[in-house]
């Protein structure tokens, strides 16, 4: 799609390169043209001024000089002309610099992405192995003692897809605020103080048990844990393995209970069968370079779940993209920018650990693991009914998700019978997967009775 998927299509690639540079060679053609055009009108009128002085003088005593009146009508024709062919031509121009802004977008290769929150080593609480636990507490004194903790997902794309629902929870108030950003493969250790880091279920639970224990030693009180999408069934499971270490617990967009709704993804997988992902791996699998901190790591390509997902939602991308020519076209610059953004990082991909993409593919979308009580971690088995009854629970599902549709987003919580009902709240909003993240509606309308929620079962602070 853009150049790292280019990368392995290389004859598209070259074809649309082509494209990109006979752009490149019209525009500069259509300078040329204009210089040209510009350049004749001035000789032009140099000619004109010339003729009427030389013919002035046999009619300098006369009131009527025969001669102006079509000397300024060739001087209005060529400046009409000179304009129509210049307008023509700067209307060309424009609309192959639109066709090369829609082209780079698709060949370049995207922007190194991060988060637009400024932090150096100071901030970093965590550096693990596949993640990374980053502190963005506003300054000054809390209200609560809990920190709010984001886990981004791992789907593909850099984890600041889950920024703006932190910095909008923080603003709320939530003012002690981490998140946890996922590593790409490259940058996973296969070995850690000479022992093989496995960086499947287990090693993620491990990871996040410490994440939480860390926040839990910060201010002596459990942390309010998010899960956006991926991280759901990971992070419940954690809680559940551990119950001290949540206050509160919720999930946007998560598939935590893959037969709770129709979905492409889930009945697909179950379709295919277990073995279909060892198969994906054995065509789009690739051996992180030695080069990097994960060299010789097996590894899922990303650009191939990201191109999945291209193809899962295409009507939707075909109409962004209608929209963002239509914007440049019409030099709506701050609207085709946002959605420029949007792709450089949609096409930005992370890649990952193929123990990791074995058990998301059988125990979540194949099996159902989690809420059929059949994981285990460590062979430790995990129960629904062990979920901790103090500990509260909310879901946001979109009604438009077609990645975790609305009755897996939310279809845990029916599972959870034991709890009061004053402990479980169930969100349902008219929003696309996207939309459950990015959407200032709702964010507005939704996280703000998620706030609220949480503030309601926090610890507040003695300072």
């Amino acid at each position: 799609m853009t150049g790292i998927f280019l990368e392995r299509f290389p004859t598209v690639n070259k074809i649309i390169q082509a494209s990109d540079k006979w752009c490149d060679s019209t525009l500069k053609w259509s300078q040329n043209s204009q210089n040209l055009i510009r350049l004749g009108s001035g000789f032009s009128d140099l000619s004109l001024n010339t003729f009427k002085g030389l013919t002035a003088w046999p009619f300098a005593n006369s009131p009527v000089n025969p001669v102006e009146l079509p000397i300024n009508i060739a001087r209005q024709c060529t400046s009409l002309g000179r304009d129509l062919m210049l307008n023509e031509f700067d209307r060309f121009a424009h609309f192959r610099k639109v066709e090369q802004t829609v082209t780079r977008l698709f060949t370049e290769s995207p922007e190194e992405q991060d988060w637009e929150f400024a932090y150096d080593d100071s901030h970093v609480l965590l550096d693990l192995p596949s993640m990374r636990v980053i502190d963005i507490s506003l300054p000054g004194s809390h209200a609560l003692d809990n920190y709010t903790v984001i886990f981004a997902p791992r789907a593909g794309h850099h984890s600041n897809i889950a920024e703006r629902v932190a910095v909008f929870m923080r603003d709320q108030g939530l003012t002690r605020m981490a998140v946890v950003e996922q590593k790409c493969a490259t940058q996973i250790p296969v070995q850690i103080n000479g022992q093989r880091y496995h960086d499947n279920f287990s090693g993620q639970v491990g990871q996040y048990k410490a994440i939480l224990e860390t926040l839990l030693a910060q201010t002596g009180k459990p942390a309010h844990l998010v899960a956006i999408c991926q991280p759901g069934p990971l992070l419940l499971t954690t809680l559940i393995l551990n119950p001290h270490l949540g206050r509160t617990f919720g999930c946007a967009g998560s598939p935590m209970d893959t037969e709770g709704d129709w979905g492409f993804l889930s009945e697909f997988a179950r379709l295919m069968g277990r073995g279909y992902i060892d198969l994906l791996l054995q065509i789009f699998g690739r051996s992180i370079a030695d080069d990097q901190p994960g060299g010789g790591r097996e590894a899922y390509d990303g650009a191939w779940q990201v191109m999945g997902f291209y193809m899962l939602g295409m009507d939707q991308h075909v109409k962004n993209f209608n929209r963002f020519l239509a914007d440049v076209q019409a030099g709506n610059e701050q609207a085709a920018q946002r959605q420029k953004d949007f792709y450089l990082w949609y096409n930005t991909v992370l890649h990952f650990s193929s123990g990791f993409i074995k058990d998301t593919y059988k125990e979540v979308f194949v099996k159902n693991s989690l809420v059929r009580d059949r994981l285990a971690i460590d062979g430790i088995p995990v129960r629904m009914a062990d979920y901790p009854a103090n500990v509260p629970i909310w879901a946001l599902g979109g009604t438009k998700d077609d990645i975790a549709p609305l009755g897996q987003a939310t279809g845990h919580l029916d599972r959870l019978t034991h709890l009061p009902a004053k402990n479980k709240l169930a969100l349902t909003c008219e929003a696309g997967h996207m939309g459950l993240f990015r959407s200032g509606k709702v964010l507005k309308s939704y996280y703000t009775q998620i706030v609220e929620y949480l503030k309601k079962n926090s610890d507040l602070t003695n300072n």
